[in-house]
């Protein structure tokens, strides 16, 4: 019996794999630009609020009871803030989600993400996603995977394809030691 010897050209191949580091590193940048300013933005916000209570702890006249109440309440916004604070700057919130024309978005961190699921191989769109969640795991921050979704709109094959590549996430969060925690919301069932 005779072996055949079959031969790969994986020039253009490397070249595919190429670009799409390229696309993805690319993408990285942008995305890490505009999480910087958004946190930017939200620190401004938590320093007015700060500035805020702090015109209301000055105001004078006050008996010691609204005084006590005044401070409690400031206390509490302070705490609040702070604890916002901590959750924004250490945890990421994907978003995922399905429209009538069978169109995914990935959108985190200000950025949005477009696949389009295709009936006859829905290949590309779950390694799209999948490569999106991997991104979003591949960091050291907790994520929170959001599935939102209307079950008259969505369909089945579309949906299992997501909450498949979205456990496999899952799992690669875990052996990363990494906290994952998805959460499902059916819009249509509100």
């Amino acid at each position: 019996m005779r072996r055949r010897e079959i031969f790969i050209e994986l020039t253009s191949l490397l070249d595919v794999i190429m670009i799409m580091l390229f696309v993805l590193l690319t993408q990285a940048r942008t995305q890490t630009a505009a999480a910087l300013s958004a946190a930017e933005a939200d620190r401004a916000e938590a320093a007015a609020v700060r500035a805020e209570l702090n015109e209301l702890r000055g105001e004078l006249g006050r008996t010691q009871r609204e005084r006590d109440d005044a401070r409690e309440e400031a206390d509490a916004r302070r705490r609040q803030l702070l604890s916002e604070d901590l959750v924004l700057d250490n945890s990421l919130v994907v978003t995922i989600s399905v429209d009538e024309r069978a169109v995914i978005r990935l959108e985190s961190e200000g950025q949005t993400q477009t696949v389009t699921y295709r009936w006859e191989d829905d290949n590309y769109a779950r390694n799209a996603l999948r490569a999106a969640l991997h991104r979003a795991v591949a960091g050291d921050k907790a994520v929170f995977l959001v599935f939102q979704y209307d079950r008259a709109v969505i369909y089945r094959s579309e949906y299992e394809m997501i909450r498949e590549t979205m456990r496999e996430a899952r799992l690669e969060a875990r052996e990363r030691e990494l906290p994952l925690s998805i959460l499902e919301l059916d819009a249509g069932g509100m």
